[in-house]
């Protein structure tokens, strides 16, 4: 969606740069097989540890048949591997790759048959909302000394209030949108009492190409995300 960020604020799972999203088609998937994706995924990791590579390998009727109508299969999550899991296997990822996806091998989505369900990815969308957004709020009103620490950083804002403001996109549209585009939409749709914190996570984000710092005070920046974060909860799912 032309929002890659090769580089951002922060380290380690606490950081704002891009991760790469692939999902492999396979032609059959055997366990010789996937000794083999695991070899690789190994291999790649080892000689380019960032960005990682975060993903699953689906069969061509695992593709068709979405999320309810496979089973575990093998994965990777920051640069860990496993032989059958469930990462990924959502309606976001689903929907993502038949709208926006791009081939680096093979056909384009649109030549193969990919599960695409609106009303599944507004259901998974509003749920998210609920059982994840939801208590994440709750943890940052009374948060541990580590999450009143994770609080004060750069990722935080861009993670939390970039994040919640895709999925009021998503519910309001019934499409997707990158990080930057979820800002952009929030700014323009919500009134100036937002415009201060929106502005302030698209810049760090972005390294500063767009939007504008406007917190010298860390606590206070917190407490501004965690106002938008809860309002903007309440908002879409009003929707």
């Amino acid at each position: 969606m032309g929002d890659f960020r090769a580089s951002g604020v922060g380290r380690g799972p606490f950081r704002t740069a891009s991760d790469i999203d692939v999902v492999a088609v396979l032609s059959r998937r055997t366990e010789a097989d996937t000794a083999v994706l695991a070899d690789a995924h190994a291999r790649v990791t080892a000689a380019q540890p960032r960005p990682s590579f975060d993903g699953c390998f689906l069969t061509e009727a695992e593709l068709a048949a979405g999320p309810d109508g496979c089973g575990d299969v093998p994965c990777a999550q920051s640069g860990r591997f496993v032989a059958a899991g469930r990462s990924g296997i959502n309606p976001v990822t689903f929907c993502e790759l038949a709208r926006y996806g791009i081939a680096v091998r093979g056909p384009q989505p649109d030549e193969l048959d990919v599960w695409d369900d609106p009303a599944a990815l507004r259901a998974f969308t509003a749920d998210n909302l609920r059982t994840y957004w939801r208590p994440a709020w709750h943890q940052g009103r009374r948060p541990s000394p580590l999450w009143f620490a994770v609080g004060l950083t750069g990722w935080y804002p861009v993670w939390t209030v970039l994040g919640v403001s895709r999925l009021h996109y998503t519910l309001a549209t019934g499409e997707m949108t990158s990080k930057c585009g979820a800002g952009r939409y929030a700014r323009e749709t919500f009134g100036p009492r937002w415009h201060r914190i929106l502005d302030e996570s698209l810049a760090l984000r972005t390294g500063g190409a767009e939007g504008r710092r406007g917190y010298r005070n860390p606590v206070a920046r917190r407490r501004e995300t965690l106002a938008y974060l809860d309002a903007t909860i309440d908002a879409a799912l009003a929707l």
